[in-house]
């Protein structure tokens, strides 16, 4: 049970990383009300959506471990 709390938990999480990245790469300017530069906004934006990446990645290993554990058990 815990396990998979920890699955969903870790997918939801990616998924805020990636759409905060996309938001920052997608919103304007002006009606982001930030006083950084075009520069960092897009970097970080690009940042945010390769860790999101990352962490799915890493969910996914671990998820199809425990798996490939539980069938061999």
């Amino acid at each position: 049970m815990a396990q998979k709390f920890v699955r969903i938990f870790g997918l939801l999480m990616t998924l805020l990383y990636v759409g905060l990245g996309i938001f920052l790469i997608a919103i304007d300017k002006d009606q982001l009300n930030l006083n950084i530069s075009d520069e960092v906004r897009l970097v970080l934006g690009g940042i945010l959506i390769l860790y999101g990446a990352a962490r799915f990645i890493r969910v996914y290993q671990l998820s199809k471990k425990s798996r490939n554990n539980r069938d061999e058990e």
